[in-house]
């Protein structure tokens, strides 16, 4: 299931394209979450997603995280914006002697959905 989503998926939807009841889906969740095998996406209101770990997907991303509908979308930045990103986040910890191993980059506001219902 997480190895074919286009965005990071929620237990219930887990659960619902398995089929597995979703207690089971909590159970092994937090296992491969602790095995380093799928991560933790954090969602709007609390509402966590889950996705395969970058060493075991297709590539590098960062998240859209809707603040109202809760929903979260992958998006792959330039090359231009990651080494940014890098360049940026290894200056300002370098002079705290701290070690950048990666990074995560969400960014929150309204979907276009959520948007469009306001106006």
């Amino acid at each position: 299931m997480l190895e074919h989503g286009e965005r990071p998926l929620t237990t219930e939807e887990v659960a619902a394209g398995s089929g597995v009841p979703v207690s089971t889906v909590y159970r092994n969740l937090a296992e491969l979450v602790d095995a380093g095998v799928v991560v933790r996406v954090a969602g709007a209101g609390g509402g966590d997603r889950h996705e395969l770990a970058e060493a075991f997907s297709e590539h590098h991303h960062h998240h859209l995280v809707c603040t109202e509908c809760g929903i979260v979308t992958d998006f792959t930045p330039s090359r231009q914006l990651e080494q940014l990103i890098e360049q940026e986040v290894g200056a300002l910890l370098a002079s705290e002697g701290f070690e950048v191993a990666h990074h995560v980059f969400d960014v929150r506001g309204r979907c276009r959905s959520c948007s469009s219902a306001r106006r």
